[in-house]
């Protein structure tokens, strides 16, 4: 089964536009990958993925707005 989600705010390396990049996950071969539904643009991000950093576990963030 192929999964694909839009990602919010990304921009195409390609194209330079924003708002057109979606993740894709094909659950049977477990491959995922970018494209741009603009221009075509495409690339294999599983290893990008795994290769980010990430915070810490135990940092947390509490942001607190207040309204009036």
């Amino acid at each position: 089964m192929l999964k694909k989600r839009f990602i919010a705010g990304a921009t195409c390396k390609q194209c330079q536009k924003q708002d057109v990049i979606r993740w894709c996950k094909d659950s049977e071969t477990d491959q995922e990958w970018i494209e741009c539904v603009s221009c075509g643009y495409h690339e294999n991000r599983a290893d990008a993925v795994m290769q980010a950093e990430h915070p810490q576990q135990n940092e947390s963030v509490v942001n607190i707005v207040r309204f009036k």
